[in-house]
């Protein structure tokens, strides 16, 4: 493999030895680009990734920015996104290089299908059509069409970035893959899902249970974010009118089973209703 064709960003934030250790792992084979979003610098060292200290969290979007230019900068081709927690195994890597390698031009990004602990079920792909969100099964050996996929474990083709533009930074944390993906979409370009390539993720904390059923969970500061940037996203014109519609109509679900179910609930209120009257607002960035 051309040592300048893949370049890896993982962002840290308070990474644990699990954390530092799995990033060693991947630095023997790969270049890394490690963005440490933590408010206080850390004391390890990865002798053969790249470590860029930003001294306090700027958000998962400028994160990824950072290390993205800078890859972009080396003159790589593609990256590969991937959270503190993901471990994927090489031939998960190379499966998705490979498959870039020979997509079509226009294809942006691709993602392998993910298992999510939390929930304890593979996700579906998301199409967003005309009339309705269609969820995809992740299944099968054809790559399947998608509106977004999330950030980690993304491989990203980084000339399309001359268009599409890099992430938003003023949406900090939560929707940050979404928005992008959705303007991606909107500038003709496609994001595919590779169903027979898994890799295993969590999303969030201890799911939130009612009867039979799991719900994704996470602090009360990512409820805040999740309420405020719903709103900013319903003011961009590129953002799939079947995404905003879908999103309005699980807002009051969402907030019923957060202020209803999950510990420290105050909390949780108090972060929901602070993120929805920034929205409406328009305030973006880290909370105030």
């Amino acid at each position: 493999m051309d040592s300048k064709e893949l370049g890896i960003v993982i962002v840290f934030y308070n990474p644990t030895r699990e954390n530092i250790n799995a990033a060693i792992k991947l630095s023997e084979k790969h270049s890394l680009v490690i963005v440490d979003n933590s408010e206080i610098n850390g004391s390890y060292h990865i002798p053969r990734a790249k470590i860029i200290f930003l001294e306090g969290n700027q958000g998962i979007a400028t994160a990824l920015n950072i290390g993205i230019k800078d890859l972009i900068n080396d003159a790589y081709k593609y990256a590969l996104l991937l959270d503190q927690d993901s471990e994927p195994e090489d031939f998960l890597i190379l499966s998705l290089l490979d498959y870039i390698r020979e997509s079509p031009e226009k294809v942006c990004l691709v993602s392998p299908a993910y298992y999510d602990k939390a929930i304890e079920r593979k996700a579906e792909f998301i199409l967003c059509k005309d009339n309705c969100i269609e969820r995809q099964p992740a299944e099968g050996n054809l790559p399947i069409s998608a509106s977004y996929v999330i950030t980690s474990g993304s491989m990203l083709k980084l000339s399309t970035l001359e268009k599409i533009g890099l992430m938003k930074d003023d949406l900090f944390i939560d929707f940050v893959d979404i928005e992008w993906c959705l303007r991606a979409r909107y500038f003709g370009y496609e994001i595919l899902g590779l169903p027979w390539l898994t890799m295993t993720h969590e999303i969030g904390g201890e799911p939130v249970r009612i009867a039979r059923k799991k719900y994704v969970n996470h602090s009360p500061i990512r409820h805040y974010y999740y309420f405020r940037n719903v709103f900013l996203l319903l003011r961009l014109k590129y953002i799939h009118p079947q995404w905003k519609k879908h999103e309005m109509l699980k807002l009051l679900p969402r907030f019923i089973v957060y202020a209803f179910f999950t510990k420290n609930r105050l909390n949780h209120i108090k972060a929901m209703i602070t993120g929805i009257k920034d929205g409406v607002l328009g305030y973006s960035g880290k909370k105030r």
